[in-house]
């Protein structure tokens, strides 16, 4: 009988089983396109804008998580982990952040209930402001005259606030959230050293754009002079401080510091904040607290009603959006009560001549509390 088996060299191949449809074209599904399409190009962007504005530690390691996702995404199926690693550190990120947001002094408080906003402490204020700084310098918005040292001097007033305060909340996130309301306001609190219950404080308005504890900052080493409290509330980015919202929260305010046992207290305010504290001195008091003068920096109503208490004015002299005629016009309408102080600097004296302003501010409150 004719054996049947055919030798090995006869047999017909097993069929080979198709593979997979995609395979071939490893990476073209919808996570793939996604990837390509979006999240890789906005990683590139990221990536630059961090390098670009020297983001701090913690916007490099949001950076560096959404880079790793992005290449996750365009990976084939047993790189995929990496999409897994960019959360994480993502996540490790704001985890770190949230727990380790305090400053050495500075503190920011959701008022007048004295609580937290843990959305505040998500990213670090350096990475919007100097971002934001950025984009309104180079469209133009700011005119060159005023911004020719200001981003130089926004990143040196980050330094000086990093190396003494370590990692921040900032009120600015709350505040682009749309959370700031007379009845749940973020304000920065900077006691003064060595004095557990100051009788004194300087409430200090911010100006257009929001809050940032940076320039809350800067002015309290002007106040440190006077061991009183620095308490910088928030109203909204426009820093309409004139409006119902901004009358109201500045009451509150207020409230908040009879009820802490202060007695005096000084209104200061930075370019629209010195325009509210001009406007809102006449209309906002407290039984409790004796005003005992304003601070007004390249800011302020040239057609308010007179103060009736000593005024300080710090004003650069090339100011284009505070004009400064306006502002030695209020200063001689001020007479005897006013003080004036020009700078050879534009609209952000407060940063660019840091010194000369914390100079002629503490000397300005050092009299007044020897009066």
């Amino acid at each position: 009988m004719a054996s049947s088996i055919l030798p090995v060299s006869q047999r017909p191949a097993a069929p080979v089983a198709p593979a997979p449809v995609g395979a071939a074209r490893r990476g073209s599904g919808p996570v793939f396109l996604l990837g390509l399409l979006v999240v890789a190009p906005m990683a590139v962007l990221v990536m630059a804008t961090a390098s670009f504005i020297g983001a701090s530690p913690s916007g490099w390691g949001y950076a560096v998580g959404f880079a790793l996702v992005s290449i996750g995404m365009l990976a084939p199926r047993g790189r995929r982990g990496l999409v897994r690693a960019g959360l994480g550190l993502m996540v490790l990120v704001a985890l770190g952040r949230l727990v380790f947001a305090e400053g050495t002094q500075l503190e920011t408080l959701t008022l007048p209930d004295g609580g937290h906003r843990w959305v505040n402490r998500l990213v670090a204020e350096r990475d919007g402001t100097m971002l934001a700084g950025q984009v309104l310098v180079r469209t133009g918005r700011l005119p060159r005259s005023d911004s020719r040292e200001f981003l130089p001097a926004l990143e040196a007033a980050f330094d000086r606030m990093d190396a003494y305060e370590g990692a921040l909340a900032t009120p600015a996130v709350a505040t682009y959230l749309g959370l700031q309301s007379p009845e749940s306001f973020d304000a920065v609190v900077i006691p003064p050293r060595g004095e557990p219950a100051p009788r004194t404080a300087v409430v200090f308005l911010h100006g257009f754009a929001g809050n940032f504890a940076v320039y809350c900052w800067e002015m309290a080493q002007s106040v440190q002079a006077i061991s009183a409290l620095t308490v910088c509330p928030s109203v909204g980015p426009a820093g309409d401080w004139w409006s119902p919202q901004g009358e109201r929260t500045l009451e509150k305010t207020f409230e908040w510091l009879a009820e802490r046992g202060v007695r005096r207290v000084y209104l200061g305010g930075l370019s629209n904040g010195g325009v509210g504290a001009s406007v809102l001195a006449g209309r906002v008091s407290h039984p409790r607290l004796e005003l005992r003068g304003l601070v007004l920096v390249s800011g302020a109503d040239s057609r308010a009603p007179l103060p009736r208490v000593p005024t300080l004015m710090v004003q650069g002299k090339h100011d284009s959006m505070m004009p400064t005629r306006s502002m030695r016009a209020f200063a001689e309408r001020l007479g005897r009560r006013g003080t004036y102080v020009e700078l050879d600097s534009g609209h952000f004296a407060f940063l660019d001549r840091h010194v000369e302003c914390e100079r002629a501010i503490s000397t300005w409150l050092a009299e007044r509390e020897r009066e």
